[in-house]
C-alpha cells in the first residue's frame, strides 16, 4: 500500500520516506526518449571499488553549454522546478547546490549497501529511463531495514526501474540502500544526484556499532599427543612435513609479507572435505550486517565430524607448531569460521573483518572446483584484497584456488576487504580462515576459553 500525499507525489511503503513524483507533464515519454538517446552518446567513466561499479558521467552543471546536449540543458531546467516543488512538499529549504550526473550500470554492475551520509545531502533522487525493465534483470534499488545497533538488517523492498518515473527521499540516519547487479545485457540507464542544504540532515552522533573480534571465541591450542596427531599426518600433503620446506616458506612469508601454499591436501583428505563443505545438508546462515558484509557461515558449535576435525587441527598445538616454522612467529590463541561464499557476496573495507587495529596472522584454505588462479592479473577475478592504510595500491591481491593456503602477515595499519562475487560469473567457494593471536602482540589478560578435545 502507498500512503498518498498532495500534488502528484506518492510516498511509498519502504522502512523509511520514499517518495514517487509524477513529472510526466514537466517531461513528456518522447522527450524522455530523446533525453536517453543522447545521453548515450555522452563519454562516461569507469568507478570501481569494494562499495561499487558502474559508469558515470561528468556532473552536468560542470559540463560547458557548448558540450552539453540541450535536452540535458532542458533536464537542468526541470530539475530546478521538480526541486521547489519537492521543498515544498517536504518544508526543507535547500541551498544552490545540485549535483547530478548519469550513471550507467552494465552487465555485473552494481552500488552494494550504504546510506549516503555525506556532507550536506539532504535529499536523493533518481530518474530513471530504462524502458520495460523486467525485475529478473536485477538493477532494482533496494531498502533496507535497520537493526538495533543502526546498521542494515535485510532487504524488505526491491523498487524496480520504470522508465519516466522520479524517486526521490530525503538523506538520514538510517536510508540504506543499493542497487542489485544488473545481470541483463541492457545497460541501465538513470539520471541521479543530490538536492542540497547548509544544515545536517542527519544526526553526526549516530554511528552504527562497529565489528569487534568476539573474545570468547578464541580458544587456547589443543594438546594432542604426537601419536594422536593421525588426522594431520593422513591430510597434509608429505611435502609440508620437511623442514627445508618450511624454511623456504618462512623466507617468502617475511619478505612478502605473505605466502601461498598449493596443493596443501593430498586427493583423498580433499575429496573427503570437499564432499563434507560442499555437503547439501549443511545448514549455512548470513553473516552481516549487510551494510558491511554478506556471507554465510556454519554454526561452529554444530559441525559435522569431518569439518570438526579440520578446525580442531587448526586449534592444536601441532599445526600452531607447523604455522611458528612457517613464519617465525608465536601465538597464544586462534578464532576459526568456516565461510561460504558465492554470487550477490561481499565484505567492504573499514575494518570489517572484526580485527581493526589488531596484528594477527590469519590462515585462508580455499575449497573450490569453478575458481580462476591464485593471483592472477585479471582484475574481474581478484576477490581478496590487502592493502596498508593511506596507501594507493594494494600490497597484494589474490583469488580463491581449490586446495590452496593462504598465510597472510595482517598488520594492524592493513585493510583487508573482499570484492563483490558478482552473479553472472557464477563462482563459489568455501573458505576455512583461521586468525592467530601474535603473542607478543596480543592483551593476555582477556579469558580464553578450550574447546573439547578430539
Amino acid at each position: 500500500m502507498c500512503e498518498r500525499v498532495p500534488n502528484n507525489v506518492k510516498k511509498l511503503d519502504a522502512p523509511f520516506d520514499i517518495y514517487k513524483f509524477d513529472c510526466q507533464s514537466m517531461i513528456p515519454i518522447n522527450e524522455a526518449f530523446k533525453l536517453r538517446e543522447v545521453l548515450l552518446t555522452m563519454p562516461f567513466k569507469k568507478r570501481t571499488c569494494d562499495l561499487y561499479s558502474f559508469s558515470q558521467s561528468s556532473d552536468f552543471y560542470r559540463i560547458s553549454n557548448k558540450n552539453k546536449p540541450i535536452e540535458v540543458q532542458q533536464l537542468l531546467e526541470v530539475l530546478v522546478q521538480i526541486k521547489q516543488k519537492i521543498s515544498t512538499y517536504l518544508g526543507q529549504k535547500f541551498n544552490n547546490s545540485i549535483s547530478v550526473s548519469c550513471s550507467k550500470y552494465d552487465i555485473g554492475d552494481y552500488l552494494l549497501c550504504h546510506d549516503d551520509r555525506v556532507d550536506d545531502r539532504r535529499v536523493a533522487f533518481i530518474y530513471y529511463l530504462n524502458y520495460d525493465w523486467l525485475s529478473e534483470w536485477g538493477g532494482s534499488l533496494d531498502i533496507y531495514s535497520v537493526d538495533k545497533h543502526y546498521n542494515a538488517n535485510s532487504i524488505l523492498q526491491n523498487i524496480v526501474p520504470e522508465f519516466n518515473a522520479f524517486l526521490f527521499f530525503p538523506v538520514g540516519n538510517f536510508t540504506y540502500h543499493q542497487v542489485s547487479e544488473n545481470i541483463s545485457k541492457f545497460p541501465r540507464i538513470t539520471i541521479n544526484g543530490w538536492f542540497h542544504c547548509d544544515n545536517f540532515a542527519w544526526s553526526k552522533h549516530i554511528q552504527n556499532k562497529e565489528l569487534t573480534m568476539s573474545l570468547k571465541h578464541i580458544f587456547l591450542p589443543i594438546k594432542v599427543p604426537k601419536k594422536d596427531t593421525h588426522f594431520t599426518k593422513r591430510s597434509i600433503e608429505k611435502t609440508y612435513f620437511e623442514r627445508n620446506f618450511r624454511k623456504y616458506i618462512k623466507e617468502g612469508f617475511n619478505t612478502d609479507g605473505y605466502g601461498v601454499c598449493g596443493q596443501f591436501f593430498n586427493s583423498v583428505a580433499l575429496d573427503g572435505l570437499s564432499s563434507a563443505l560442499f555437503s547439501n545438508n549443511l545448514k549455512w546462515e548470513i553473516k552481516g550486517p549487510l551494510n558491511k558484509m554478506h556471507y554465510k557461515v556454519l554454526n561452529m558449535n554444530n559441525l559435522p565430524e569431518v569439518i570438526f576435525n579440520l578446525v580442531n587441527m587448526l586449534r592444536t598445538e601441532h599445526m600452531i607448531q607447523f604455522f611458528k616454522d612457517c613464519t617465525g612467529l608465536d601465538f597464544i590463541g586462534v578464532n576459526v569460521e568456516v565461510q561460504r561464499w558465492h554470487g550477490g557476496h561481499y565484505m567492504v573495507s573499514g575494518g570489517n573483518d572484526g580485527y581493526k587495529n589488531m596484528h594477527v596472522f590469519r590462515v585462508y584454505i580455499f575449497f573450490s572446483h569453478c575458481i580462476g588462479t591464485m593471483n592472477t592479473d585479471g582484475e574481474d577475478d581478484l576477490y581478496y584484497v590487502f592493502e596498508e592504510h593511506n596507501a594507493f595500491y594494494p600490497k597484494f591481491k589474490c583469488t580463491p584456488q581449490n586446495n590452496t593456503m593462504l598465510l597472510v602477515n595482517r598488520f594492524s595499519n592493513m585493510e583487508v576487504y573482499t570484492k563483490y562475487c558478482r552473479k553472472i560469473d557464477g563462482h563459489s567457494w568455501t573458505v576455512v580462515v583461521a586468525n592467530y593471536m601474535i603473542k607478543d602482540m596480543f592483551n593476555c589478560k582477556i579469558k580464553l576459553e578450550k574447546m573439547h578435545k578430539l
